[in-house]
């Protein structure tokens, strides 16, 4: 047997080898549409994704870069580092337990988490890209459980009060995860020390969802959770958390997750990374769930029309307009949002405008006639005053695809209308 093909075959062994122990007991693949199953990533189908305002474990999406850790609850532990080193904080390392974390105080916050490679076959359409070819069916909205990041590093030394001169130098906080990565030896990402330990920003070391330990997919034992800004923060499976005067060297934060400009492509790239900066917010995003392309409208009978949208770095999602008309006109659709103390409520005029807003809106919109050529378009504002763009935005990573979602489903004049 030639060498290379040797090798072809001892690499295939190993990547079997890999993933050979996969949850797949907690995958229920009704619910998705699997684009690749080594790593495991799977997108939610729309229908489904729209049926809870609080998505169950079962209908989040599952992003994945290597094979999931098996990972023992009891014997597991993660290091906190602070590696930088002031008057008022000095170098040091604790070892941290997961009955450590359950012993600080608890918060929960019902977070949007979105992968910013979500809609990336709207920027394939244009032009090829680089990455999982996602619709837009990753972006879930679960109930997160755990300690905020920033006590368990008040706890380990870093200073409370961000007056303190430690934080007149910008630092950042890593994290890595357990078990092998497919671009670098593991997993990891960082985000400002700023961000991390302002307490209205609820940066949790989350240990669970739904109201229930972390399943293998979702990080189990402990995972970061960052509201407001892109999956590809939210670390699972923590084996590091270390305080730095500079952002992760890891591939994830420095040679992907980037907007780069338009002339980068998969020759040239190189030279472009370290040019721009990590992807931290989540832009403002809204998709149209219901109907499908696929589904068939009854011409002349109503039919309510379905979608989600979200924002990032706490600003709120204020409105949704709908069009049928390719855009020349736009009405107001309706939204069922949370106000403040975790109220579910379809009550614009409830809202508080200034406070964080880290989970999606759910929205409708009843057609009272449907149209026989009917297209239906989508954009979403946000408090900020930023709005969806009428066109694409094409990057070589695929990223941050937030342009007007439009829809063309079939209309038959027998067909079933659905309210």
């Amino acid at each position: 047997m030639a060498s290379s093909t040797l090798q072809a075959s001892k690499d295939s062994n190993s990547m079997a080898n890999a993933y050979a122990d996969e949850p797949w007991s907690d995958r229920t693949l009704s619910n998705y549409i699997v684009r690749a199953e080594h790593p495991f990533n799977a997108e939610v189908r729309l229908d489904k994704l729209v049926e809870d305002f609080v998505t169950p474990t079962d209908k989040h999406f599952r992003r994945n870069h290597g094979p999931i850790p098996n990972i023992n609850g009891a014997e597991w532990s993660m290091s906190v580092e602070i590696g930088c080193s002031a008057a008022s904080a000095k170098s040091c390392t604790k070892t941290i337990r997961l009955e450590d974390l359950v012993s600080l105080r608890q918060f929960e916050v019902v977070a949007v988490l979105e992968c910013a490679g979500n809609r990336r076959d709207g920027l394939k359409a244009i032009k090829p890209v680089n990455g999982v070819i996602w619709g837009p069916g990753t972006a879930s909205n679960s109930r997160w459980g755990g300690c905020r990041l920033r006590d368990v590093l008040v706890a380990a030394g870093v200073p409370s009060n961000l007056c303190d001169p430690f934080y007149e130098t910008p630092r950042h906080v890593e994290f890595a995860a357990y078990g092998e990565a497919s671009d670098d030896v593991h997993y990891a990402s960082s985000i400002s020390l700023e961000w991390v330990m302002n307490p209205l920003n609820m940066v949790l070391v989350a240990t669970e969802m739904n109201g229930k330990p972390l399943c293998r997919d979702h990080g189990y034992p402990a995972r970061i959770v960052a509201p407001g800004l892109i999956g590809a923060r939210w670390v699972k499976w923590l084996k590091y958390i270390r305080v730095q005067d500079k952002e992760s060297d890891n591939f994830y934060q420095k040679r992907d997750y980037k907007i780069l400009p338009p002339m980068a492509n998969g020759g040239n790239c190189e030279e472009f990374w370290p040019q721009f900066p990590a992807l931290m917010e989540l832009n403002i995003q809204g998709v149209i769930c219901r109907p499908t392309a696929e589904e068939r409208l009854c011409v002349d009978k109503p039919y309510l029309v379905r979608g989600y949208a979200l924002s990032g770095g706490g600003r709120a999602v204020d409105r949704v307009e709908i069009s049928l008309d390719d855009g020349n006109t736009w009405d107001l659709a309706s939204l069922y949002t949370m106000h403040a103390k975790g109220k579910e409520s379809d009550n614009q005029s409830q809202r508080d405008w200034a406070e964080k807003q880290w989970s999606w809106v759910l929205w409708s919109y009843r057609i009272d006639n449907v149209p026989a050529n009917c297209n239906i378009a989508c954009r979403a504002w946000d408090s900020g005053g930023n709005k969806q763009p009428s066109a694409a935005v094409w990057n070589y990573r695929g990223v941050m695809n937030n342009a007007v979602f439009r829809v063309q489903p079939q209309t038959t004049s027998s067909a079933h209308s659905r309210l």
